[in-house]
């Protein structure tokens, strides 16, 4: 026994002498990383220096000025919201004119076109009264008989298209105004989507990239402060961990046993007892209730009995993996470092719950169920048979992979690439 010890006693300082040096690599790797971008924060801190600030009163500052660009960013938007609204109203307003102009412009067309067909009949009648008709038909000698308009004829007509002329001329007066019109929404309409170019370009000239200047500054110093605060604690890691060495080296050995037990927070005990008792509850668990977290066996008991004592062997792996379940959900609600994932190994092994003819009572529908609400943010892998599977329905975001055992088969194992050795050649 004393040979035995002694050799791992050498053991253990020739591991502790290579974990050593791989730590010190990994801390001096760490701090070679992050030394420019503390650099970068010793520039920022001496360009506020320079201006009679401190970096976080120099970061107020940025913060007070990126609010200040991203008000004018947004008053330059609602202007150029109502310019965009006015020439739509502009457009609408044109349109209109142009519709009017063109009904004056055919109303034109047809006065002219009455006066002069009235012309051509007055001119017409006025001849007649100077050249008397033939009294026959030159072609087939019939008599005509036509008389001659008086000067009462020839005075309506007369009259007919002077008032024609008239209304003529109130539709171009009409007309010359609409068009006038139609040029003042056009010019105003040149001037506002001018102006809205204008808006635009400052937009993407001027405001735009100060605002992103100001916030890539703003994100460079708080990740340089954030780096500073690592550089400060990688190098009180570094000396701790040397001083924890040193002095691992120098003690004398130490029998007393390490009890993890008593590491833990004194709200330890009544969360795992809520969690275990909410998780069998959803899993359809009869005598949820009675479940309880035991500080001398570190398991779960239930009515005061040993989950194989009380439900039987059967039940030992689906306990297993609510407790697994109710432990991680301690871990990543109250650890510094959550796992952010769980691996569980056929939690329905030796599982039996006999017939249930509703699915809503099954207790592994229910525990897998709870499980695929759980891996909503995190990644829970489950190995478990294929014919244990039977009635659990699994959701589409579930992905499934099947190990075939066979080298050219799909997936062969859990492990990629590894084999049994009965299947290595």
């Amino acid at each position: 026994m004393k040979k035995i010890d002694n050799s791992i006693q050498t053991e253990s300082a020739s591991e502790r002498h290579a974990r050593r040096k791989a730590v010190e690599q990994f801390i001096h790797q760490q701090l070679d990383d992050i030394e420019p971008r503390i650099r970068h924060l010793e520039e920022m801190r001496h360009i506020a220096t320079n201006e009679g600030k401190t970096i976080h009163t120099y970061l107020e500052d940025l913060h007070k000025k990126a609010l200040h660009v991203e008000q004018q960013r947004q008053t330059l938007l609602n202007r150029d919201a109502h310019t965009i609204s006015h020439i739509s109203q502009l457009n609408q307003q044109y349109e209109h004119l142009e519709v009017l102009i063109r009904q004056r412009k055919v109303l034109i067309s047809q006065y002219e076109s009455d006066a002069a067909r009235l012309d051509l009949q007055l001119q017409a009648m006025k001849h007649a009264r100077t050249h008397a008709y033939p009294a026959t038909c030159q072609f087939c000698h019939s008599p005509i008989h036509m008389s001659v308009p008086t000067e009462q004829d020839i005075l309506i007509v007369s009259t007919e298209i002077e008032h024609i002329h008239r209304i003529q001329a109130d539709v171009e007066t009409d007309l010359a105004i609409l068009v006038d019109k139609a040029d003042e929404v056009q010019q105003e309409l040149h001037l506002e989507k001018q102006q809205h170019r204008q808006n635009m370009h400052s937009l993407k000239s001027d405001i735009q990239p100060t605002a992103q200047h100001m916030q890539q500054d703003i994100e460079q110093i708080a990740h340089a402060e954030q780096l500073h605060a690592e550089y400060a604690e990688l190098i009180a890691l570094h000396a701790r961990f040397n001083k924890a060495l040193d002095d691992a080296g120098q003690a004398t050995q130490n029998d007393e046993k390490y009890k993890p037990r008593e590491c833990f927070q004194s709200d330890f005990w009544y969360s795992m007892n809520n969690t275990i008792r909410s998780i069998l509850q959803q899993c359809h668990f009869q005598g949820a209730d009675t479940a309880d977290f035991s500080r001398s066996s570190f398991d779960v008991e239930i009515a005061g009995y040993s989950k194989a004592d009380e439900q039987g062997k059967g039940y030992c792996a689906f306990l297993n993996s609510v407790v697994m379940l109710a432990f991680h959900d301690y871990l990543n609600e109250q650890s510094k470092h959550t796992p952010g994932w769980l691996l569980i190994d056929t939690p329905l092994h030796g599982f039996d719950e006999g017939i249930r003819p509703l699915e809503d009572s099954s207790m592994k529908v229910g525990l897998f169920s709870y499980l695929a609400k759980q891996a909503v943010s995190q990644q829970i892998i489950i190995i478990e048979n294929t014919n244990h599977m039977a009635g659990i329905p699994l959701d589409d975001n579930i992905n499934i992979v099947e190990f075939s055992k066979d080298k050219h088969n799909g997936r062969y194992g859990y492990l990629d690439g590894i084999y049994d050795v009965s299947d290595e050649s």
